[in-house]
């Protein structure tokens, strides 16, 4: 310092002194990680994203043709008998798979923070959107003779609690892709399937009694949320590796819905045909 300066003389905030430039090469480590900072650029273009959508979606197109030959029930819901035993549970599983959701997703969004802040905003305000969609399926349910008190008194099944604890295994040891596949996944096939399933029972039970799941399909059509999964994902793909792996996931996630339905199936039809017989 020389000897006329001013040692009260407030420190000009953009001026590096030598004493700085010598403590940040001394200090020239930053230990911070998993944030995000980079914003990466997703792997595919926009063209090239519209392609591998295309081709995800004929995946997914032969995946139903697969589920619905080998899946018990597969399309009992758009069947012009009502098994209600059957859709009284269905409606149950439902309400506890957002409501173990909520937590699950919430996680990823976590996760999807530490590599894609964009991706993770974006699919904060899906989940947003979903969080509270429980309480549409407990207004059906209780229009088909099944009370809150009944809900919260039934345990999911395994398959249910399964479905949840795979994300929770793959977000901690593999990949933030696992739950926004599943998300895609159940996305595209709800808009193939589920128009014909309110419809059919809005016809079974009266619209008054199906008004929660017509709600809940109103939402995903007019906002397409499809699409705004796949927007999603593809800000996840950083690799040909990557999106190789959401096909994996997609088989994943289909095994164990499948075996949801298998349960359910078991559980509600043919253990009471057998005891019947």
């Amino acid at each position: 310092m020389s000897a006329t300066a001013d040692p009260d003389a407030p420190i000009h905030p953009f001026r590096v002194r030598p004493t700085t430039n010598r403590l940040l090469k001394e200090n020239a480590m930053n230990r911070v990680q998993n944030t995000g900072i980079t914003h990466p650029k997703p792997f595919y273009n926009e063209e090239q994203s519209r392609l591998k959508k295309a081709e995800l979606d004929r995946y997914m197109d032969k995946k139903m043709a697969e589920w619905k030959a080998t899946v018990p029930f597969a399309s009992h819901l758009t069947e012009p008998e009502l098994h209600q035993a059957y859709y009284r549970r269905t409606l149950i599983e439902h309400v506890w798979r957002i409501r173990l959701s909520r937590v699950s997703q919430s996680k990823a969004i976590y996760k999807i923070a530490q590599v894609a802040p964009r991706a993770a905003r974006d699919y904060a305000q899906y989940q947003a959107d979903e969080m509270l969609h429980d309480k549409l399926y407990i207004s059906d349910a209780v229009a088909a003779g099944v009370t809150e008190e009944e809900i919260v008194a039934t345990e999911p099944y395994l398959s249910t609690r399964l479905f949840e604890g795979f994300f929770y295994y793959a977000l901690e040891h593999e990949s933030a892709l696992a739950p926004v596949v599943s998300n895609y996944l159940v996305e595209y096939t709800q808009v193939k399937l589920q128009p014909a399933i309110v419809e059919n029972l809005q016809d079974r039970l009266g619209k008054e009694n199906v008004k929660g799941q017509a709600a809940h399909l109103h939402v995903d059509t007019t906002e397409d949320h499809s699409q705004e999964m796949w927007d999603i994902l593809h800000q996840l793909i950083f690799s040909e590796e990557d999106f190789q792996k959401v096909f994996k996931y997609i088989d994943d996630v289909q095994e164990i819905l499948a075996m949801f339905f298998r349960e359910i199936y078991e559980d509600t039809v043919a253990k009471h045909a057998a005891t019947a017989v």
